[in-house]
């Protein structure tokens, strides 16, 4: 029976199973506002004289909590302190140390721009969006891909949006904000859309399990392993200026047109990527759960293996099995080393992909 000081206490022991087995840094924050505690005095965002990278309490590595985000840790013995010390019901995990990006979709109630995409036309023959998941899924649909809610972590937020997370290049991506000021002439001019924010360098989310005064954070998708980010939508934030690594951003162009596919190509490839995510997610399941001494090490080459050759019939991204098989095997407890070795020594020898007329 659920009891309300376990209810209370939900997004602190998210946050440190998040820090435990994921090696993701995570910070309380207020209840009310959902924004970072405040620190020391000095530190203060009205009358700190130095960065976070100077600031002598952060280098204690004892638990300050000054400079907002920047205090985030993925030490259990301080996370676990600071549960007993703050007793709040909302954390948040701090995404570009973590390695990570989230899309932030919203669902407010207010009349879309005529082009809610950022240097796209919305499509002629679509309808306009209601929210930020039409917006995102549109934008997706461009580049002939989906949303995918299931297959990497996504957390609901009270209000009925979504926070779609992913494994990215740790400080590549800036953050973004649709604001008014960002519409012009009905169309939107900076960010990446209408209604649709992205969070990661300096940013943070609340983690799933969270109660504010709105509601509950919960997690929707069956995997809380992070899909890594899909590469149209890394070719999306180049060209919107997300890059920090590129002082200047491309101007953006138009998706390029699908190619014609052969008769029935088409539905194999999309059985195929169906397969595959499954295949992976079962894996993943499998491996995180077995115990010491009971065969971590061969499942995970044998599964990287058949992966491999799924990735290798283009079903499924390398980059996508390698970062949810190593965080499987890392929460199964395999050192860093053997899981490494693993997976490269399961890439260099890939089973030839299952025929999909038999095995779906």
């Amino acid at each position: 029976m659920t009891t309300r000081a376990s209810r209370d206490q939900a997004a602190a022991t998210v946050a440190l199973w998040m820090a435990t087995h994921l090696g993701w840094q995570v910070f309380p924050l207020n209840s009310g506002t959902k924004k970072p505690l405040g620190g020391c005095g000095a530190c203060r965002a009205d009358r700190a004289d130095h960065l976070a990278a100077d600031c002598p309490c952060l280098a204690r590595q004892d638990g300050a909590l000054c400079h907002g985000v920047w205090a985030a840790s993925p030490d259990p013995e301080i996370i676990t302190r600071w549960a007993r010390r703050w007793q709040t019901k909302v954390w948040g995990l701090h995404l570009g140390v973590s390695g990570l990006l989230a899309v932030d979709l919203d669902t407010r109630a207010i009349a879309p721009p005529a082009q809610p995409l950022h240097g796209l036309d919305w499509p002629a023959d679509a309808r306009p969006p209601v929210d930020g998941l039409d917006v995102f899924a549109a934008l997706a649909g461009l580049y002939g891909a989906g949303v995918d809610t299931d297959g990497t972590l996504c957390t609901q937020t009270p209000s009925g949006g979504l926070h779609l997370i992913y494994a990215a290049e740790p400080g590549r991506w800036k953050g973004s904000s649709v604001k008014n000021s960002s519409i012009r002439q009905g169309r939107v001019t900076s960010g990446l859309a209408w209604q649709v924010d992205i969070k990661s360098y300096a940013g943070h989310v609340v983690i799933p399990g969270s109660i504010t005064a709105a509601g509950l954070y919960r997690r929707i998708s069956a995997t809380v392993v992070p899909a890594w980010r899909p590469a149209w939508l890394a070719e999306v934030l180049a060209a919107t200026g997300h890059d920090r690594h590129a002082p200047t951003p491309a101007p953006a162009s138009p998706p390029p047109a699908p190619a014609a596919a052969p008769r029935g190509t088409a539905d194999l490839d999309i059985r195929g990527a169906r397969f595959a995510t499954g295949a992976l997610r079962s894996a993943c399941a499998e491996l995180a759960a077995m115990a010491p001494d009971s065969g971590r090490n061969r499942k995970l080459f044998r599964s990287a293996s058949r992966l491999a050759g799924m990735v290798a019939a283009g079903w499924i991204g390398r980059d996508q099995v390698a970062t949810a098989l190593a965080a499987a095997a890392a929460h199964a407890g395999l050192p860093a080393g053997e899981i490494r070795y693993a997976i490269t020594s399961g890439f260099r020898t890939p089973r030839p992909a299952s025929d999909l007329r038999s095995a779906a």
